[in-house]
């Protein structure tokens, strides 16, 4: 517990992921949120994983839905990795959550190796022809 806790303490946004086909898991969701919430409690965005698997299904979309509205989380995403059904939806809805709260004041990034970083967006280079010499990275 005491790894978790410092683990999530200087977290910007936090993916809760259950199994759609497990209700234990779900059940749990309330107790990880209390958990990586802490005192300054970062953007959540809930994830139900495996929704390819329909038939095994123990978890409704809107019970799911209606138990990230009552947290307070941005969202909630149903994937499936098998089927790479919205992986990178959740990851996008978090991120985007993230920069929100940045905007907001809610989130400052930090400085060195934690925490978030912002990356100043550049046009991404062509690769180097043939016998170009390449260049070193810039992280």
């Amino acid at each position: 517990r005491s790894i978790t806790r410092s683990f999530y303490r200087s977290a910007a946004g936090v993916l809760l992921v259950f199994d759609l086909t497990n209700r234990a898991s779900f059940e749990r969701v309330p107790e990880w949120h209390r958990e990586a919430a802490g005192d300054r409690p970062p953007a959540f965005v809930l994830v139900g994983h495996k929704c390819d698997l329909a038939a095994q299904r123990a978890v409704s979309a809107e019970e799911a839905g209606h138990l990230a509205a009552s947290l307070g989380m941005l969202a909630f995403v149903e994937t499936s990795a098998r089927g790479n059904l919205n992986v990178e939806l959740a990851f996008q809805t978090l991120a985007g959550g993230i920069q929100r709260a940045l905007g907001r004041g809610g989130v400052t990034p930090h400085q060195g190796c934690g925490g978030i970083r912002l990356i100043p967006s550049r046009s991404r280079p062509r690769p180097p022809a043939r016998r170009e010499p390449r260049q070193r990275c810039q992280c």
